[in-house]
């Protein structure tokens, strides 16, 4: 194709009128034509924008709507394919569309290109075929008959079996109704591995019947990710299969078939590289399933357990042993045997052993504490645990800690020239946080450390805050007076912890109000923490109502951001806890209430209602703004607290049922939430009391208590499933408390 025929009419689009990612489309021309040139790096850029501005993350635009043609012709034309194929089949999969004239006007522009696209399907070049066939699969059954008759012949003829699995899998995208058909055909033994992986996938990708055989592909082709490393719908394939049975309720398919995999990788285990692909893929797709199903941990972890008995397989299911929170006693002699050990892996034992209580775990850590930062780390994590679990503290363990304590003081008081926090690793970075707050959680037990914290005191904050727990006011005068001299001098902060401490010990609060009333005069950070200090006081936080009070008079328009609107909330909450005066206080409550509408401002708005439900029915001028938070989800359950409290015993509080208000605030709580919005939700309900509820509602909070579905399903993976359990506690509690 000629190229100043493929590009003869670019110049007649109104590409100013048009939008991409980055505001105004007139750059486009410019970028297609370079596409066109010899100079391979300016090749490069264009096609970086093109993607950057056309497909930005996944979105489309007006421009990409106009833009597929020009791609296409240029595709045809033989021009950098492989890389414009990627950018038409994005824009044909993406769902996520910016102002367009018509919702799935981009995908219906590469449908209408596909007479150009088709015949890449037989190009001499791999690498374009594969490309072709992924493209038009994202045109998903819109492609038409032509497109699927063009994907079933290329099948038939394609011989390279990592392109015969991707262009199974491009006509099962394109054609549902004969997955079976063409799935049946690929699973046979005769098939290459990449293709009966893919029909496998495509299998349960369609909803068909899963049956036993198809476990038995599984278990034989094991570990599966082996088998699509190269192709364009890569993925974790068990992983993937399980959770697709999951989404279709067969839980117990799904474990069953990563048991297979697993019995497969013990079966294995000592072997070589195999083995541990296949435990790695197995342990990962049952890691899947712990945190979507809660009984799901104590179903897999026996198959799991074998694992431990080979060093080359244990790494993975250390991780599950310690963060799965279910009794696996079994495994405490296979993980105490790797704890002994010198290796990487001796250091998760020891962690996992920590995390889960081990009696021994103590004294193990202190044989061998500076070679284990993961265990230490894990030691410090019982002492923030709900409720604190710190570890026992042994004879043999507090004075490790207190060697250690002594040696980092010493090193930190050597003058040397300043590292990075990664030049050693950020373990050593985090050394004496740990130190100290493992000291910190013993409390009184662990007082013969005050000589090392005092000597860390002037290096780390953390020796502050651990000295103020461990000290008693009575007996240890040196430490007063150092907490009471650091409290006077130094830097703002130093200053502040040591106050904080200070009080915490002897009760004494000038130091810290001093300290305050100096980070009130400044601005950012410091000023924010203050004014939390500041409130968390109490009634001795009164001297400080007059910087309170200037801080909420201050302009709304220099609060700018969620922090700055924070520290006024904390503020006026603050104020009214010493005054009971709404005046200072209603004005910066409907500012708050006022970032629900904006983006990621609902947290700034959940803490502005919950100022309101303090205020009760002062806060009656915020209703308006709260029944509009009734709406969104993530601010459902604070708006219903403080609409309950703004009408006291109301049935009907700002107009809207009590029934009604448990409509709103139960989606908060379902499957896949954060733990904090899920057990405010949970707070929320329980506040408009049993009446309020109908048995139906009920029973979908027990469900939500006892169900297999965990409802804590987002956040950090390590704490999914510990959230859930606390999630749990709640709602059973709550269930109890609407049922008795």
């Amino acid at each position: 194709m000629d190229l100043a025929a493929v590009l003869a009419d670019l110049d007649q689009v109104a590409w100013h009128e048009l939008e991409h990612a980055y505001g105004s489309a007139e750059d486009v021309p410019a970028l297609l034509r370079a596409l066109t040139g010899a100079d391979q790096e300016a090749v490069a850029e264009a096609d970086e924008e093109l993607w950057s501005s056309l497909v930005h993350q996944g979105t489309v635009y007006q421009a990409t709507v106009v833009a597929v043609p020009f791609l296409a012709r240029l595709l045809a034309a033989g021009v950098h394919r492989a890389k414009l194929l990627d950018i038409v089949g994005a824009v044909a999969e993406s769902t996520d569309e910016h102002d367009l004239a018509r919702p799935g006007a981009a995908r219906a522009a590469v449908v209408a290109q596909l007479p150009l696209l088709l015949p890449l399907l037989s190009d001499a070049d791999a690498e374009v075929r594969q490309g072709a066939a992924w493209a038009v699969a994202q045109c998903g059954q819109a492609a038409g008959p032509g497109a699927r008759a063009a994907l079933r012949r290329r099948w038939e003829a394609e011989g390279d079996p990592v392109l015969r699995a991707d262009l199974l899998t491009a006509c099962v995208r394109v054609d549902p109704a004969a997955a079976e058909e063409l799935c049946a055909a690929a699973l046979r033994a005769v098939e290459p591995p990449p293709v009966r992986v893919a029909a496998l996938l495509a299998w349960v990708d369609t909803g068909r019947p899963w049956a036993p055989e198809l476990a038995a592909v599984v278990t034989e082709l094991a570990p599966l990710k082996q088998h699509v490393q190269s192709s364009s719908w890569e993925r974790g394939p068990l992983k993937a299969i399980a959770a697709a049975l999951c989404e279709r309720g067969n839980v117990d398919a799904a474990i069953e078939v990563v048991v297979a995999a697993l019995d497969r990788a013990v079966a294995g285990s000592g072997t070589g590289g195999d083995a541990k692909s296949a435990a790695t893929e197995a342990t990962w797709a049952a890691e899947s399933l712990a945190w979507r199903f809660r009984s799901a941990p104590a179903r897999l972890l026996p198959a799991m357990l074998p694992l431990l008995d080979d060093p080359a397989t244990a790494d993975s299911v250390i991780f599950a042993v310690r963060y799965w929170a279910e009794p696996a006693p079994q495994a405490v002699p296979a993980l105490v045997r790797l704890a002994e050990g010198t290796s990487e892996v001796a250091d998760r034992a020891l962690a996992a052993l920590v995390s889960l209580g081990e009696a021994g775990a103590a004294d193990l850590l202190a044989r061998q504490l500076t070679e284990r930062p993961q265990a230490l780390a894990a030691a410090f994590e019982r002492t923030t645990r709900r409720p604190p679990a710190p570890l026992p503290c042994t004879p043999a363990l507090l004075d490790a800690v207190r060697v250690r304590l002594a040696a980092w003081a010493s090193e930190a008081a050597t003058p040397r020239e300043r590292r990075s926090v990664f030049d050693g690793g950020l373990a050593a970075v985090n050394e004496p946080i740990h130190l100290a707050g493992l000291l910190a959680g013993w409390g009184r037990a662990a007082r013969v450390a005050i000589p090392e914290l005092l000597d860390a005191m002037p290096h780390h904050p953390g020796a502050v805050r651990a000295l103020g727990a461990v000290a008693d006011a009575e007996l240890d005068r040196e430490a007063v007076n150092a907490l009471r001299s650091a409290a006077e001098a130094g830097s703002l902060a130093n200053r502040q912890a040591s106050a904080t401490a200070l009080r915490a010990l002897t009760g004494e609060v000038g130091p810290l109000l001093a300290g305050l009333e100096s980070a009130f005069a400044e601005h950012g950070r410091s000023r924010e923490h203050a004014v939390e200090a500041a409130a968390a006081l109490g009634e001795q936080a009164r001297p400080l109502l007059p910087q309170l009070l200037a801080l909420l008079a201050e302009p709304a328009e220099g609060r700018t951001t969620t922090p700055v609107v924070s520290a006024g909330l904390v503020a006026a909450a603050a104020v009214w806890q010493l005054t009971g005066d709404q005046e200072p206080v209603l004005p910066m409550v409907l500012e708050g209430l006022g970032w629900a509408t904006q983006p990621w401002g609902g947290q700034v708005a959940n803490r502005a209602a919950e100022l309101a439900a303090r205020l009760g029915p002062a806060a009656l001028p915020a209703v308006p703004q709260l029944l509009s938070m009734l709406e969104e989800r993530d601010t459902a359950a604070a708006a219903t607290r403080a609409l309950v409290a703004v009408h006291p015993g109301s049935d009907r509080p700002g107009g809207v049922t009590l029934g009604e208000l448990v409509d709103r605030v139960l989606p908060a709580a379902e499957p896949s939430a954060y733990l904090s919005p899920a057990l405010a939700a949970l707070e929320a309900l329980a506040v408009l009391g049993p009446a309020a509820f109908a048995a139906a509602q009920v029973e979908r909070i027990r469900l939500l208590a006892e169900g297999e579905r965990r409802v804590v399903g987002a956040g950090g993976h390590t704490e999914i499933i510990g959230g859930d359990l606390r999630f749990r506690a709640a709602a059973r509690r709550l269930v109890a408390d609407l049922t008795s």
